[in-house]
């Protein structure tokens, strides 16, 4: 076969560049620690490795919504340990200013005390994450949830529940309903709503029913006070921040009927006899303003009702954060459960990934120091081959 320069020229430069392109993909292997550059490295491998990346790409992010999640439901944790330590300390204060020896003006210290701890708890209400989204909002997480002050706080924020999607199958609640903590702190058909007064002469049995049984929000949150006169039972309300007392009802009895109440009053009364009633409201802030409101009021025959009734409130609403306390304390073992099986779940990905895609350091040196040496033999032997020529042998 007759062999022309070119041909000599095309192999020779051509071996010498699939040699150098061989030696080159083996030195990017070392380079970057990667066996598979490219998906025609070995399809089958890339295929797998883009399935196992993108798992666990899933797998973290559920990995960083778990930690967002242990620290809202951490920072609700805390502050609900602080709602329960003003309960504790109204309830405690309340046992102090029921006495009956007390001074008007040590009951007006002991109301500066509770609007204080309403304050405190009013701030805890509206607390906020570090993005700045309300705790105890809903769904409404830009919007203050519990607006207001002594003489009256309502609830705008909504019903809802936020969560974190923390796994492929479950979602978190990172947030509460205001309602769900603040609210739902007295039950009508379980509350000691109705007080006779300690001083009364006469023989008398009185009772307290609603209507309806859960009366809506117009008709709680207030205290109304019953005097009998010897003929009529007067029916006065208290209302917080407002000094004066209304007259709500003058009627003989014996069932008083006002404001979604009925108020009975059994065997004979003397006049002068008196009675309370405090009307809840579902809503903490107003029954702790109720019992503020009895204590500041001159020559008050409430403050010892104002006690017991504000006591059987503390002691639900200490009840009701308890309850949701305990929730947030199997959720964040749940999250912790959640947490170690992602974290395992993490080191199989990378292994799976390392076993697909990383190379083997002393395979590919030992082929990168084997392709070198074709390389240079190859350069040799095409400079060798290049330099013939007949006229070398002419004379």
């Amino acid at each position: 076969m007759r062999v022309s320069t070119n041909m000599i020229y095309d192999h020779g430069v051509s071996s010498i560049q699939n040699l150098w392109s061989d030696l080159l993909h083996t030195s990017q292997e070392v380079a970057t620690g990667r066996r598979v550059l490219t998906p025609a490295d070995d399809p089958i491998a890339a295929a797998r490795a883009l399935d196992i990346s993108q798992s666990k790409s899933i797998n973290q992010q559920f990995l960083t919504n778990q930690d967002y999640s242990v620290d809202n439901l951490r920072l609700i944790e805390n502050k609900l340990n602080g709602v329960i330590e003003i309960y504790q300390y109204v309830r405690t204060s309340a046992i102090a200013a029921g006495d009956g020896i007390l001074t008007q003006d040590e009951l007006d210290y002991f109301a500066t005390d509770m609007k204080s701890q309403f304050d405190a708890l009013l701030a805890l209400s509206n607390t906020q994450d570090a993005s700045g989204d309300f705790l105890f909002s809903g769904y409404r997480s830009q919007v203050q949830p519990f607006v207001g002050d002594i003489t009256g706080v309502s609830y705008a924020g909504d019903q809802g529940t936020r969560t974190m999607q923390v796994s492929s199958t479950r979602f978190m609640p990172v947030s509460f309903a205001g309602t769900e903590v603040f609210d739902n702190t007295r039950n009508f058909e379980n509350a000691p709503n109705g007080f006779v007064g300690r001083n009364n002469t006469g023989t008398t049995v009185f009772g307290v029913d609603y209507d309806p049984p859960q009366p809506d929000a117009a008709n709680t949150g207030r205290h109304y006070d019953i005097t009998f006169d010897g003929a009529n039972f007067n029916v006065v309300e208290y209302q917080p921040g407002n000094p004066t007392p209304s007259l709500v009802l003058s009627d003989p009895g014996p069932v008083l009927n006002f404001n979604g109440i009925s108020a009975s009053v059994g065997g004979v009364p003397a006049a002068g006899d008196h009675f309370e009633i405090y009307a809840p409201s579902k809503n903490v802030f107003e029954n702790l303003a109720l019992f503020v409101d009895a204590l500041q009021r001159p020559g008050s025959t409430g403050i010892i009702s104002g006690v017991e009734f504000i006591m059987g409130n503390m002691d639900f609403g200490i009840d009701t954060v308890s309850k949701v306390r305990a929730q947030i304390g199997s959720q964040l073992v749940e999250l912790d459960q959640l947490k170690d099986m992602g974290s395992e779940m993490n080191i199989e990905y990378s292994d799976t990934l390392s076993r697909l895609q990383d190379v083997d350091y002393a395979e590919a040196i030992s082929r990168m120091t084997q392709q070198r040496t074709y390389l240079e033999a190859a350069q040799q032997t095409f400079m060798k081959v290049s330099g013939m020529s007949l006229f070398n042998y002419l004379s």
